[in-house]
């Protein structure tokens, strides 16, 4: 698939990345200090959307999150910045109907 079928974005708060049925495909969290920073990506447009993976880190190490394969968001993407986040990677790409 060309680069251009993929979304992207630098997030550092809290974040709605898709309103519509998804696949996330990446995930690089980093830290704001060397405490420790956690963030959850969700299925849907909020916090009670379903969890896709809850990322944590300590000592200012980044996480990444890389399934196998791209997770299928039927609700839309967002991301929760919980704790000293510094910023998070993230890639997806938009789905149209029928996909």
């Amino acid at each position: 698939m060309e680069s251009k079928a993929y979304a992207w974005k630098w997030v550092t708060v809290d974040t709605v990345l898709s309103k519509r049925p998804c696949e996330l495909l990446y995930a690089h969290l980093i830290p704001s200090t060397a405490a420790t920073c956690t963030a959850t990506i969700y299925d849907g447009t909020n916090t009670s959307g379903k969890v896709i993976t809850a990322m944590r880190t300590a000592s200012s190490i980044p996480c990444n999150f890389t399934p196998p394969v791209p997770v299928y968001c039927e609700n839309g993407l967002f991301f929760d910045a919980i704790t000293v986040v510094k910023g998070c990677f993230i890639m997806w790409r938009e789905l149209g109907k029928g996909e």
